[in-house]
Formats: C-alpha cells, sequence, structure tokens
C-alpha cells in the first residue's frame, strides 16, 4: 500500500421527489403505474427532508469521492430528470 487514501462516500436509490404532475402523455405505459405507485406509498416513505439532512452531514464530512448508484428518478419524466441535475451537482458541491 502506498499510503494513499481517500474518503468515499456512498448513496443508493434516493428516489427525488416530489414527482412532478405529468400530463396525460407522460403517463402512457409503464409510468402509469409508477405514478400510482408513488402516490399511493412511495411519496410517503421518500422523506425528501430527511434526504436533504443525510446529503448535509454527508457534505459536512468533506468526502474526496461521492458515489450514486441507484434510482435518483422515479418514473423518467423530463421534469425529474432536471430536479436529478441539480439534486446531483449539489451532491458534487456545485452551485445550480
Amino acid at each position: 500500500m502506498n499510503g494513499v487514501s481517500f474518503l468515499l462516500a456512498h448513496l443508493s436509490d434516493a428516489h427525488i421527489g416530489p414527482i412532478p404532475r405529468p400530463n396525460l402523455a407522460e403517463l402512457l405505459g409503464k409510468r402509469a403505474t409508477g405514478y400510482v405507485n408513488w402516490l399511493r406509498k412511495r411519496a410517503a416513505q421518500h422523506d425528501m427532508s430527511r434526504l436533504g439532512r443525510l446529503v448535509d452531514d454527508l457534505l459536512a464530512q468533506r468526502p474526496d469521492h461521492v458515489a450514486m448508484t441507484g434510482d435518483i428518478v422515479n418514473i423518467g419524466l423530463a421534469a425529474e430528470l432536471a430536479l436529478a441535475r441539480d439534486w446531483l451537482n449539489r451532491l458534487a458541491g456545485r452551485r445550480t
């Protein structure tokens, strides 16, 4: 070992919410089921204030690298992707 070390932080399955209200065309196919699941159950399970506190604590540790794996968005709406980009920029320590 060469004595080089770094602090790695890892997050998984953030499922950023709430889901922006989709129009009918955006709910075609599997998205309709995903949206209903979000409304019925997942919205309550994915607490954005808790995720925010977790990220605040993570960033306070000043990691050298942050790995984000798993799902970031819920049903793949274009509006969700914009929210995910902003969230990832914050996770990377960038201002949007």
